[in-house]
């Protein structure tokens, strides 16, 4: 009888805790993980983004160290384009009042730039790369992941939650394996250009003398439109996320067809960074 008592309660707790598990939505993940973004103090991000316009590429990668209240970063960037026989590689100090460069080359010291000339909604509004969709988010679609990094912070894995994660990968010390929530969406409907449009402004193109984005967006022809975004389970912090967006679009009597890819992993959420320790390892 005992045993029978003892096995109806392990079944009860199991069906709680299942419950409890599932019980929270996509919705609810989105929210909590945007709230999460919004409200980050500092971060260590790597961002990779490539943007095709036509017959011009466009290849950037970045890793920095982030603070967003005050302002305050440091990174070290590679950009690369089709007229460029080789990439050009920097590494960058960031404030409210300041931006800085130092070239990769023998010699280089630091460079004053002209901080009013400096956008970029990655240090300026972070959360704006994903809150677009959050007039979509009905449609989100949601599974559980293992999102795997390495000491490296570009260096990060997904793996499905139907797959084996390897055991040596479990014993490797120097991997850090995390259970998210991954969301996502896509879409190619005329009723998406809303996303376009912000996709636009991110650009700045309404800045482009003789631009008038109302009539910009009466072009535009939406192919693809994908967002992917791995939400830590316990603390909802957001680990990665990546968008893509491809479409047709009139600009200055010119049709152009716009395809960028970007991707963004975040960790060591909230910790202190020394910048000052920074600047000076990269003299």
């Amino acid at each position: 009888m005992k045993r029978k008592i003892a096995a109806g309660i392990i079944l009860m707790v199991i069906i709680i805790l299942t419950g409890c598990r599932e019980s929270i939505s996509t919705e609810e993940v989105y929210d909590e993980g945007l709230a999460q973004l919004e409200q980050l103090e500092t971060v260590s991000l790597s961002r990779t983004q490539s943007l095709r316009a036509q017959q011009q590429t466009f290849r950037s990668t970045m890793e920095a160290d982030v603070q967003f209240e005050p302002l305050e970063m440091y990174g070290t960037i590679e950009m690369s384009l089709l007229d460029l026989r080789e990439p050009l590689q920097f590494q960058m100090y960031l404030n409210d009042d300041e931006w800085l460069s130092l070239p990769d080359h023998q010699g280089a010291t630091w460079e004053t730039n002209d901080r009013e000339q400096f956008d970029d909604v990655v240090f300026e509004n972070i959360s704006s790369l994903l809150s677009i969709y959050k007039p979509y988010r009905h449609e989100f679609l949601m599974k559980e992941v293992d999102v795997v990094f390495a000491e490296d912070v570009t260096e990060v894995e997904v793996i499905d939650e139907d797959e084996e994660v390897d055991l040596e990968l479990e014993e490797n010390e120097n991997k850090k394996i995390v259970a998210a929530y991954e969301v996502s969406f896509r879409g190619s409907d005329e009723k998406y250009k809303p996303l376009v449009r912000s996709h636009l402004e991110q650009m700045n193109l309404s800045e482009l003398q003789g631009v008038d984005l109302d009539s910009v967006m009466e072009s535009v022809e939406i192919e693809r439109i994908d967002m992917i975004v791995q939400v830590d389970q316990e603390t909802f912090d957001i680990l990665r996320f990546q968008t893509r967006f491809r479409y047709l679009v009139e600009v200055l009597d010119e049709f152009h067809v716009i395809d960028e890819s970007v991707i963004i992993n975040l960790r060591d959420h909230n910790e202190p960074i020394d910048f000052d320790q920074l600047r000076e390892q990269a003299i």
